[in-house]
């Protein structure tokens, strides 16, 4: 593990400006892969450090309550946990 101290030359919560501002040469950016795929691809874009990935986050799912939620609704609830909770757990 190495740790290295560095100053942003942008923040943002904004995706779409992140990514521009990799292409145009403003720095490294960390992006899901999905997004880059075709900058990726033309080689707009060089993937840095292929072996490593950020450390998964919490996903929040949101509905009125669960009197009101619609059984596709419950389904895909319920897929989403089994298919991101690497331990199972709920």
């Amino acid at each position: 593990m190495a740790a290295i101290r560095h100053t942003p030359r942008l923040v943002t919560d904004d995706m779409i400006a992140l990514r521009q501002a990799g292409v145009a040469g403003a720095g490294v950016v960390q992006l899901p892969t999905m997004m880059l795929k075709e900058d990726l691809a033309n080689g707009e874009l060089q993937q840095l450090l292929p072996d490593w990935s950020p450390k998964s986050g919490i996903i929040h799912a949101m509905f009125p309550s669960r009197r009101g939620l619609i059984p596709a609704g419950r389904e895909l609830i319920d897929f989403l946990t089994a298919r991101l909770d690497p331990l199972g757990e709920r």
